[in-house]
């Protein structure tokens, strides 16, 4: 059987997408499946650095026009009919001729005031439809279940709930404290400890906020740690630069734009606390990594953290900065917290491993392309 795959968003930036799709392909070659080809379409050619699994091709289909006729119809029309083509990605050709597996990530619909209008409508319409279209949907959470429910009108029992997943033997305890100090070293240019944050800087996740809480526990408690933003490199133009210098905290704000999956194990185990206060979220893929390597870990408790975070992370009930302040005081002023963290995070994140995650799906897909297969 052929299996393709949308992989348009391994040739753009890539983010929290992206780097599933990658996993799903990694895993392919350690869980048993019937997929004799593997076809993953591009717009682009895969850089070096993406593995493929055994069996997988990259098919390169060129286009001048926008990406969204890509989707649309330039990878409908090349994968015809050839057996089950996985959307990633929200969006499925809608008039695709093949048996089609979506997966939903949440987030547009369910927060709506952090995307501009056409952005937000232009998204309903096509995430809607593609839902409805594919063969196959599965969401990420229960709260994004509930959410494509409500605003899609999607009947529930349609919808799978498949978690995203995280590389056990990549995110793991690093036990090297030598390594991991001269890490921060080169990093923060001193064996300093710090506060991590990593994603996109959006006010979704409540930067400006945070960054104010630090400035609070710098200014009022004396903190001697650093701020360390990981995933993007904020521009001169940025309104969280503008917070950082009007508070005066360039020296104690450290920016890290992408970083590889090997650096990001140590931003996670070098770190003294990772925090990510965002307000929605489908998952929330740098959680659960960052509880794999056993680091202690606060975020908000709404959407899907509880899930999956809930009874190791401590979950805070809204990002004020007063609330902030209070949670990161009590969790580095708790030692025997952070040892009860860095005890439950990795054996909690053992059960979302990629491998089990992939199996997941193939069990979800694989019924859908043997009935085609027989027809």
């Amino acid at each position: 059987m052929i299996l393709g795959v949308n992989g348009v968003r391994l040739s753009v930036k890539r983010s929290g997408v992206a780097r599933v799709i990658e996993a799903l392909l990694r895993s392919l070659d350690e869980v048993e499946h019937p997929f004799t080809e593997i076809r993953v379409y591009t717009p682009t050619p895969l850089d070096d650095q993406t593995y493929l699994p055994k069996g997988a091709i990259n098919v390169v289909l060129p286009t001048r026009r926008s990406l969204a006729w890509w989707e649309q119809v330039t990878l409908a029309r090349a994968h015809g009919r050839r057996g089950l083509l996985l959307c990633p990605s929200y969006v499925m050709p809608l008039f695709a001729r093949s048996p089609t597996f979506l997966i939903h990530h949440g987030s547009y619909e369910g927060y709506p005031q952090a995307f501009p209008w056409w952005t937000l409508t232009r998204a309903r319409v096509i995430y809607t439809l593609s839902a409805w279209r594919a063969d196959g949907v599965s969401t990420v959470s229960e709260y994004s279940k509930r959410d494509m429910v409500h605003y899609y009108r999607l009947p529930a029992e349609r919808i799978h709930v498949v978690p995203d997943g995280v590389d056990t033997r990549v995110f793991r305890p690093l036990e090297d404290r030598e390594a991991l100090a001269r890490w921060r070293t080169s990093v923060l240019g001193a064996d300093v400890p710090y506060i991590a944050y990593v994603g996109k800087p959006t006010e979704r996740r409540n930067l400006s906020a945070l960054i104010r809480a630090f400035a609070v526990l710098k200014r009022t408690h004396g903190l001697p740690h650093k701020l360390l933003i990981v995933g993007a490199d904020l521009p001169g133009t940025s309104p969280f630069r503008a917070v950082i210098t009007e508070l005066g905290l360039e020296q104690d704000v450290v920016i890290r734009g992408h970083v590889t999956h090997a650096e990001m194990v140590s931003v996670y185990n070098a770190a003294a606390l990772f925090i990510y206060p965002s307000s929605y979220e489908g998952f929330g893929m740098p959680v659960l990594e960052a509880m794999a390597c056993g680091t202690p870990v606060i975020a908000l408790d709404n959407t899907a953290f509880p899930e999956f975070a809930g009874g190791v992370a401590h979950l805070l009930p809204d990002a004020r900065v007063d609330t902030l302040v209070a949670g990161m005081l009590h969790v580095l002023g708790d030692e025997a917290l952070r040892r009860q963290m860095a005890q439950d995070g990795p054996r909690r994140a053992a059960a979302y491993d990629w491998r089990l995650i992939t199996r997941r799906y193939l069990d979800l897909m694989i019924p859908i392309a043997r009935q085609q297969a027989a027809t």
